[in-house]
C-alpha cells in the first residue's frame, strides 16, 4: 500500500510524517525505515526507527532511488513500513514521473508486504493525476 501526504512547503508534512512513523513503530512487529534528505527530526523519531539521510548517496533518478529501496529491503527482511519525507527533493522535483514511481513502489510493497508513506511538496491540484489510492493520508 502507498499513501501520499501532499502539502506546500511549511505545511507541517515532516512533523506529521514523524508522528505517523512513531505510531507505526509502537504498533508494528516489524521494522520502520524513515528516509529523508536531511537529519531533521532525528531526535523526534522513536529510537527503533532507522533514519536514512539520502543526501549521502548518489540518487539521480527514479530508477536509482527504487534500486536504493531494494537495497534497504535486501538488508532487512523485517521491514513493515518505509516512510519517505521530501520525496520531491529526492526525485529532483520530477513530478511528471510520479505515476511511474508509485507503480514501481506499489509492486515492491505488494511483493514484500511493505507499506509506503511519502510526503511530497504540492497539492492535489498541482500534482499529476494520481490514482485515488495514493492520496490517502
Amino acid at each position: 500500500m502507498i499513501q501520499l501526504l501532499a502539502g506546500e512547503k511549511g505545511s507541517g508534512k515532516t512533523k506529521r510524517l514523524i508522528n505517523i512513523a512513531n505510531e507505526i513503530a509502537l504498533e508494528s512487529k516489524g521494522h520502520v525505515v524513515y528516509i529523508s534528505t536531511n537529519l531533521e527530526g532525528i531526535f523526534d523519531l522513536n529510537s527503533s526507527i532507522r533514519l536514512i539521510d539520502v543526501s549521502n548517496f548518489p540518487i539521480s533518478s527514479i530508477d536509482s532511488f527504487v534500486g536504493f529501496i531494494y537495497g534497504i529491503i535486501s538488508e532487512d527482511y523485517d521491514i513493515e513500513c518505509i516512510v519517505i519525507d521530501n520525496l520531491s527533493n529526492i526525485l529532483m522535483n520530477c513530478n511528471e514521473n510520479l505515476p511511474r514511481f508509485f507503480e514501481l513502489v506499489k509492486n515492491i510493497g505488494e511483493n514484500y508486504g511493505i507499506r509506503f508513506i511519502a510526503g511530497i511538496r504540492g497539492s492535489t491540484e498541482t500534482l499529476p493525476k494520481l490514482e485515488a489510492e495514493y492520496i490517502a493520508v
